[in-house]
């Protein structure tokens, strides 16, 4: 439980969403830690969401409405809107909060100063708000991600988006304030999740406390499937540019990319890495051979103690396993000769 009562806001970017923004809506009025402010920004909708609002009339609501400009930028301006708050949390307007959600996520964010994002564990519902069955094949990508976790969210984040949406968001306004969602179409809520991580400032409550709306008009299902390949290998990017002023200085940053790069690579459904090796290439290719000389030059193993590491274990286990191998063979020849 919350000892003291703390100020918080839900965020919700509306966008042609008038079958399931009155439930959204609902959903917040519902909890068991009262909000004391819900921020609606409607993203240019062309049918009745910004009537069933108007409609619902709760004195809580402020509603603002501009020309469509994507949901990075209702997100960032609905945040802004809740400056002063002590606690922010996303609701994308189709998706529904578990009525316990503000008080767990909240409590959780109280008990843990140091951590300041936390997601949870979720449900997959479809257009009627009924539950997914076990069977669908999105409800098993969900389970089948959530069994994958992994101590380190780096490494769990390389595997796939465990966090699957910003409405899994709630966070310190400050946080909020200081990280503003880029702007993407798909993946704002992927970078956000995995900046977090490598922060070291995201948690993870593993309670489903949230319900994620499957149907036919969710944005991810917008446009040709390589939009979302291109902007995932764009995000990889653009991570590195961020994180690359703390690497020459910070080995546990190096390590908790490395850790998530290998995942990543070998995992996450949407990153192509041979098209990632193909811009790593272009990249290499446009720096003068001297300067990369210089940059390889001037690593240290003072500084970069992975130099001097002893060589990978996993070559040394596999040798291990083959001449285990090896040996049962030689020995099952003897007894069966």
């Amino acid at each position: 439980m919350v000892s003291a009562v703390p100020s918080i806001a839900v965020v919700i970017p509306l966008y042609n969403h008038q079958d399931y923004i009155g439930e959204a809506l609902r959903s917040v009025f519902d909890q068991t830690l009262p909000v004391q402010k819900i921020i609606i920004v409607d993203d240019g909708s062309r049918d009745r969401s910004v009537e069933v609002v108007r409609e619902l009339g709760d004195e809580r609501i402020t509603l603002f409405t501009q020309e469509n400009s994507g949901a990075h930028v209702a997100l960032n301006r609905g945040i802004g809107e809740a400056r002063g708050f002590d606690y922010v949390a996303i609701l994308n307007s189709d998706d529904i909060f578990h009525p316990s959600r503000m008080e767990k996520c909240v409590g959780f964010l109280e008990a843990n100063s140091q951590l300041d994002l936390v997601c949870t564990g979720l449900r997959l519902i479809d257009r009627t708000g009924a539950e997914l069955a076990d069977s669908d094949p999105k409800a098993r990508w969900a389970r089948t991600v959530w069994a994958a976790r992994k101590e380190e969210l780096p490494e769990w984040l390389g595997i796939a988006n465990f966090a699957k949406t910003s409405s899994n968001f709630v966070a310190r306004g400050s946080y909020f304030l200081d990280h503003p969602f880029r702007a993407y179409r798909f993946v704002h809520d992927y970078f956000a999740a995995v900046f977090c991580a490598l922060e070291h400032k995201l948690g993870v409550l593993a309670d489903d406390l949230l319900y994620y709306r499957t149907h036919p008009s969710n944005t991810i299902k917008s446009g040709p499937a390589d939009n979302v390949t291109r902007e995932v290998l764009q995000m990889n990017l653009d991570l590195i540019r961020e994180i690359a002023p703390r690497l020459a200085d910070s080995a546990e940053i190096r390590l908790d990319y490395t850790r998530y790069l290998r995942m990543l690579v070998g995992n996450h459904a949407d990153f192509r890495a041979e098209a990632f090796v193909y811009l790593i290439g272009r990249l290499v290719e446009q720096t003068p051979p001297e300067a990369l000389a210089s940059m390889v030059g001037e690593m240290s193993a003072e500084k970069f103690q992975e130099l001097a590491a002893p060589s990978s274990r996993v070559l040394k286990k596999q040798f291990a396993e083959s001449e285990k191998k090896s040996v049962f063979k030689r020995v099952s020849k003897i007894f069966s000769s």
